[in-house]
């Protein structure tokens, strides 16, 4: 899906079951609640708000490869609500970003068990969102990977 086709109402759906998945019934860590309160416009205004991390971080959203909103989730406070860039392609895919992929080259003997089951749970977490933007028919890698096999 093109940028400019990316809607609020997308963005919204898509923060929505995020935060089902990533929260469930409990309490939303206050900066998340922020992170949320997304000012008044249409998606391209706001993929430019504050709240929303891009790369590079000083490109208007148009010039960038990744345009992401930190979410966190129970208990990882890092994992990403993110909208990619498809590599060679002007075509963006919504992603979770678990950022979580060096934890474990850090982890000591001790912690490494609590670690590993941290990037499990994240990884499960992504899964779960991800599969419920393909259902909502959201635009994901997957979706996006399905419309490429059927072009002739």
């Amino acid at each position: 899906m093109k940028l400019e086709a990316v809607t609020r109402a997308m963005l919204e759906q898509a923060a929505r079951l995020y935060m089902e998945e990533a929260y469930g019934d409990a309490p939303v860590p206050e900066p998340v609640a922020e992170r949320l309160a997304w000012p008044p416009g249409e998606a391209g205004a706001l993929l430019a708000a504050e709240c929303f991390e891009r790369t590079p971080p000083d490109a208007p959203p148009q010039a960038c490869d990744r345009i992401a909103l930190r979410l966190g989730n129970r208990k990882f406070p890092h994992m990403k609500l993110s909208l990619n860039r498809v590599a060679d392609t002007a075509d963006w895919v919504l992603v979770v970003d678990t950022h979580d992929a060096g934890v474990l080259a850090l982890a000591q003997a001790g912690d490494r068990a609590l670690l590993e089951a941290l990037v499990t749970q994240n990884a499960d977490l992504k899964t779960r969102i991800e599969r419920r933007w393909s259902q909502a028919r959201l635009p994901t890698f997957e979706r996006y990977i399905h419309e490429q096999l059927r072009q002739p």
